[in-house]
């Protein structure tokens, strides 16, 4: 991994990554989690630097972007993976049984698409700070330019509660069933993208300490305040399962 801005990147070949910056994203997080288990050296750049020239040069409104020489960018979780597999690298991160890798790309999905745990969270983390003037959730200026992008209104609130509570729960029966029969893993004895997906999706509900994930306070706070009924459907087993990903599999300290 190398920082680099965003001209010397898309000057090069092989793989680059725009992240998201000083914020534990999921999105980015998990796509910088891939590349680093399968053990790949990459370009990386900060979003916000280079923001207006991202989307000049790619067309992409949202990061991560994967660019993969000449190829078209990549940005949505499922593209990125694809990429990943394809690659190749020291470990496949979907499982070779069809009806495993069907279950992992549907868990995946209620993680990382739109609707799914990590939309859901934003939506309320903007509420909390809409209903409260950025006293809570996120500061008043991150609410108002994630609003609109996420498509924040009143009354789609409940859903995104009732979905981030229910996504969890399925995350949490899912590694039971796992750990009953035997593995430490979510769908047998090896970590797939879901295991990776739901460790980055716990950073902006239960983040992790300080000196593993330097979040900046202001975000610290943010993340504090979030609804108390979804940080209370995190149990102890899901912050186990994204203890033992950070300790065998995922970069520590996190990069922000």
């Amino acid at each position: 991994m190398t920082l680099v801005d965003f001209e010397t990147a898309r000057a090069a070949r092989g793989l680059r990554i725009v992240w998201a910056e000083k914020i534990p994203s999921p999105w980015s997080q998990a796509a910088l989690g891939l590349f680093d288990m399968k053990g790949f050296d990459y370009l990386l750049v900060p979003f916000r630097p280079f923001a207006q020239v991202v989307r000049e040069q790619t067309g992409a409104i949202n990061v991560p972007v994967v660019l993969f020489d000449d190829e078209p960018p990549r940005t949505g979780w499922a593209e990125i993976l694809a990429l990943a597999e394809r690659l190749g690298g020291r470990v496949s991160l979907v499982p070779d049984d069809d009806d495993r890798a069907v279950r992992m790309y549907g868990l995946s999905h209620a993680l990382m698409a739109e609707g799914g745990l990590g939309w859901s969270v934003r939506m309320l983390l903007t509420h909390a700070s809409v209903t409260t003037g950025g006293r809570e959730g996120w500061p008043a200026p991150v609410a108002a330019y994630l609003a609109p992008k996420y498509g924040y209104a009143a009354d789609r609130v409940p859903a995104a509660h009732a979905r981030a509570v229910r996504v969890l729960n399925l995350l949490a029966r899912t590694l039971a069933e796992g750990e009953a029969a035997g593995h430490a893993y979510m769908l047998g004895p090896a970590p797939t993208a879901l295991d990776v997906y739901a460790a980055v999706s716990l950073g902006v509900i239960v983040p992790l300490p300080h000196e593993m994930c330097p979040m900046p306070d202001v975000l610290r706070h943010a993340v504090a305040t979030l609804d108390a009924d979804v940080r209370a459907a995190v149990p102890p087993s899901l912050l186990r399962h994204r203890d033992l990903m950070y300790a065998r599999h995922l970069r520590v300290p996190v990069r922000l």
